[in-house]
């Protein structure tokens, strides 16, 4: 049965590397996803570690994306996730402010009370790296992982 292990990062050189050494241990690049709040951190990610295009979210190009920056910019909408990978179409666009992105992690299988906490990171423009696993048996390998390249504690 597929299994979710996430970790969150504080830099995207953290997050690049554990990606690129999940990758050496077998994990596909389309099993990887990440998401955040900083568009250009994301892009870098997702150039450096090969994840996969970064997603805005519906109408966040042309110009309602450019009349929504501007808002976020001057604190009168609420701040969106931006992701790269498979889950980048769920995640991408979420409120970040709201319950949008922990709607969306809920969705996902997360539980709430986690999936809260993640979007709180997410908010704090942490980055959150998604690994979809094809088996339970790799989870303590990913954990591994992302704990020798500095992953923040939940909670």
């Amino acid at each position: 049965m597929p299994t979710l292990v996430l970790g969150i990062f504080g830099h995207r050189s953290d997050a690049v590397l554990a990606i690129e050494e999940l990758k050496k241990n077998g994990i596909k690049a389309k099993h990887i996803s990440a998401v955040t709040k900083q568009k250009n951190t994301l892009e870098i990610i997702s150039k450096d570690a090969a994840i996969g295009d970064v997603e805005t979210g519906q109408g966040n190009n042309g110009l309602y994306g450019t009349a929504r920056g501007l808002g976020v910019g001057l604190d009168m909408v609420a701040d969106s996730a931006v992701a790269a990978g498979p889950a980048a179409r769920k995640l991408a666009g979420a409120d970040l402010e709201t319950d949008g992105l922990a709607v969306s992690l809920i969705g996902m299988g997360i539980p709430q009370d986690d999936a809260e906490a993640y979007a709180e990171h997410a908010d704090l423009e942490h980055i959150i790296v998604i690994v979809l696993l094809p088996e339970e048996e790799l989870r303590e390998k990913v954990q591994a992982i992302f704990t020798k390249h500095e992953v923040i504690p939940l909670k």
